[in-house]
């Protein structure tokens, strides 16, 4: 049996450690910055609380960003020591690139495997355990943490070295900015020319157009429906770290980019918490 301890309970961490915690082969341990959140989830799952004198197999990680990861990963805190040598770290938060071989480098003096596993499918996918998640870091370590993924994901693909599974993330936010940019533009063409938008959409979905954003926002977008999902902040944040990265490179991607700023000026506008499909309304806003 593995003994695993999951850090983070948030809106994709908490039933990801759900799904662990059913299965046979597990035996989790849960911490959270915010005491009642992990008192809420052991009040539904079998598990325990963090305690220094456990010892785990893997740590798992879905917390907010890099400064968030270094502080839990933090060689001489809490969960670094409680982790057997020859352990694991799957880290499912999105962060930069250079975070991801920072934290393995660092760890690997302790006998530890890093793995950057970014995950995408949002609150749905991790309730259901149909997450996708791309992963960098050791392919031992990879294959070693096989059964931990297929708990919550229903696709994972090892990418490459540390850092390649957030360049996979950050390459997956650019494809969402620019499928949800096209998408609110569409609306927008729809409802200027006064055409049935559901008829449309009938219409476009089973053609090139299809897509998931299609699928599960179109109808809420035109309804103005935001408050769920993936909040801009968190795209914001995924952003800049994807913007960071093709600037060191070189360049910077002109449709993200503009996407970026509009959600800023979302955030500014009040729109704090909205799911991303709510970049509509700045497109609205020209009509």
């Amino acid at each position: 049996m593995k003994n695993l301890l999951f850090i983070g309970l948030g809106r994709m961490g908490f039933p990801m450690a759900g799904h662990l915690a059913t299965h046979e082969d597990f035996s989790i341990s849960v911490y959270n910055r915010t005491p009642s959140k992990a008192e809420q989830w052991l009040s539904q799952y079998a598990g325990t609380a963090h305690s220094d004198s456990h010892r785990y197999d893997a740590i798992i990680l879905c917390v907010g960003n890099d400064d968030d990861v270094r502080g839990n990963l933090a060689l001489d805190g809490p969960f670094v020591p409680c982790l057997r040598s020859g352990g694991v770290v799957i880290d499912h938060t999105t962060t930069s690139a250079e975070l991801a071989k920072e934290m393995s480098t660092a760890l690997a003096e302790r006998g530890v495997a890093y793995l950057d596993a970014p995950v995408s499918g949002g609150e749905a996918g991790a309730v259901n355990g149909k997450l996708s998640c791309m992963v960098g870091g050791e392919k031992s370590a990879f294959e070693q943490s096989a059964d931990i993924f297929k708990a919550y994901c229903h696709n994972v693909v090892h990418i490459g070295a540390s850092g390649a599974g957030q360049i996979s993330k950050m390459a997956n936010q650019l494809c969402i900015a620019g499928i949800l940019a096209g998408l609110s533009e569409a609306i927008c063409l729809i409802e200027k020319a006064g055409v049935d938008a559901d008829k449309v959409y009938q219409a476009i979905k089973g053609g090139a157009a299809q897509s998931w954003q299609l699928d599960n926002r179109f109808q809420t977008m035109i309804a103005g429906e935001f408050d769920f999902g993936f909040a801009i902040e968190h795209m914001i944040k995924d952003l800049n770290y994807a913007l960071a990265e093709t600037q060191r490179q070189g360049w910077t991607p002109p449709v993200a980019d503009k996407v970026l700023n509009d959600y800023r000026q979302l955030l500014t506008d009040g729109q704090s918490g909205q799911d991303t499909s709510v970049l509509v309304e700045k497109y609205r806003q020209m009509l």
